[in-house]
């Protein structure tokens, strides 16, 4: 397969030149986690505007129902999620380069990988839903956003999923099955 690009030190056209390239890396796994971690970087942004507004309309040493705390938390987990979710980008790509060179567990590794894109993406679609009716009006098209972004990022997960399930042992497969059905049941609703 040679050489897997660091996708985080490609600027978007060489990305997306490389995704269109005839390569097998980066592919549906990487444009998963890139998704959501656009989730995450969408979300990240909304939660700093809605903490601007709130400080630049409290006096100061005064609480708003706890929502500075709510959002600076909401901020962390996002910027969490953005760091993982790049890290998994990379790590679909040592993973597809693992199961064509037929390294051992290459084949799990590629399957993995993409369910934990999917948890990921899932956690973002939480955080979303639980912020949009905390937000600043302005923003609240930003934090929608977010969620379905991620949401199309843990389709897409589970996708990678699915159609990796054969390249695993039989053995495994049924495991891997059942963690992608719970996952796809997880937070079903829109």
């Amino acid at each position: 397969m040679g050489k897997v690009p660091v996708i985080k030190d490609l600027q978007l056209t060489t990305y997306f030149q490389e995704l269109a390239a005839d390569s097998v890396y980066p592919s549906a796994g990487s444009s998963a986690a890139l998704t959501a971690a656009h989730a995450a970087a969408l979300f990240a942004m909304a939660c700093r505007v809605n903490l601007r507004k709130i400080r630049e309309g409290l006096p100061a040493g005064k609480g708003n129902n706890g929502l500075p705390v709510f959002w600076q938390e909401t901020l962390g987990k996002a910027e969490l999620l953005l760091e993982q979710t790049l890290a998994l980008a990379q790590e679909d790509g040592f993973a597809v380069k693992d199961f064509i060179e037929g390294v051992p567990r290459g084949a799990e590794r590629a399957t993995t990988i993409p369910l934990q894109i999917a948890r990921c993406a899932g956690e973002i679609i939480i955080l979303t839903r639980d912020a949009l009716p905390k937000s600043y009006v302005p923003v609240q098209a930003d934090v929608e956003c977010a969620r379905c972004l991620a949401a199309g990022s843990k389709q897409a997960a589970l996708t990678v999923a699915r159609y990796n399930l054969p390249l695993l042992d039989q053995d495994k497969r049924e495991s891997y099955a059942d963690q992608i059905s719970k996952l796809d049941q997880d937070g079903a609703r829109p």
